[in-house]
Parts: C-alpha cells; sequence; structure tokens
C-alpha cells in the first residue's frame, strides 16, 4: 500500500509541476490510472500522468497557482513559459529522454532542445523573485 501511496504521490507532484494548479493535476493522476489500471510501475504511472497533464490545453487552466508546500527552487519553475516548464519537468526532474519528451510535448526534438536551453539560462534570473 505504502508503494502505491508514493507512486500517486510522485505522479501527483509531476502534474502539479505540468500544469500549474492541484485540479488539474489531480485531473492527470486520475486519468493515467484509470488509463492504466491498478498495480503499473512507477515509472508507467509518472509517463502517463505526464503525457494525462500535457493533454490539458493551457488555455483550459488558470494561471499557476504556485503552491507555497514547494521548495523555493521549484516555485520559481512557475515563472518559467509553459513550455520551459515543461521541457524543463520532463527532461531534468522526471529524466525523460529528449525523444519520449518531445512526443509527449507534440514538438520537435531541436525545440524541446531550444526550450529546456531558454530555460535553464533564464532560471539563475529568477532566483530574486519570489
Amino acid at each position: 500500500m505504502i508503494n502505491a501511496e508514493i507512486q500517486v504521490r510522485d505522479s501527483f507532484l509531476a502534474a502539479l509541476m505540468l500544469t500549474g494548479t492541484n485540479a488539474a493535476a489531480e485531473q492527470a493522476v486520475s486519468a493515467a490510472i484509470a488509463t492504466l489500471g491498478c498495480g503499473v510501475a512507477v515509472d508507467e504511472l509518472l509517463v502517463a500522468t505526464a503525457k494525462c497533464a500535457i493533454q490539458i490545453p493551457d488555455d483550459c487552466l488558470p494561471g499557476p497557482e504556485i503552491p507555497s508546500s514547494l521548495p523555493a527552487e521549484l516555485q520559481r519553475l512557475f515563472l518559467l513559459s509553459s513550455v520551459g516548464r515543461k521541457c524543463f519537468v520532463l527532461r531534468i526532474l522526471m529524466g525523460l529522454t529528449p525523444e519520449m519528451t518531445s512526443g509527449i510535448l507534440n514538438l520537435q526534438k531541436d525545440e524541446v532542445d531550444e526550450a529546456l536551453c531558454r530555460a535553464l539560462n533564464d532560471l539563475p534570473g529568477l532566483a530574486g523573485v519570489r
């Protein structure tokens, strides 16, 4: 049971970082669980949740809520562009391959690389913003 709780918690945090809202993160995790069923590996649930979170259009989401429960370093990610934040979360935090990331985001690999590079360059400048 503890393993399942950890899977759902990690999937929720990934979805929260991708969508910027608790409601959308819950929606993404629920959709991933409904798609996969029970007893799946952690990485399968994480990837399925990421795919579901990305399918929620940005224009259907309010601005990011920037959860105060997250460490300041993660809160700063919400100050990045939507695509920059998504590239950062998928590639850096989740450790997905460039090919998997471009497939999930429906972007060319070079577009993912450029967005990630911009995000990495922008983050230090956001260090003083809170």
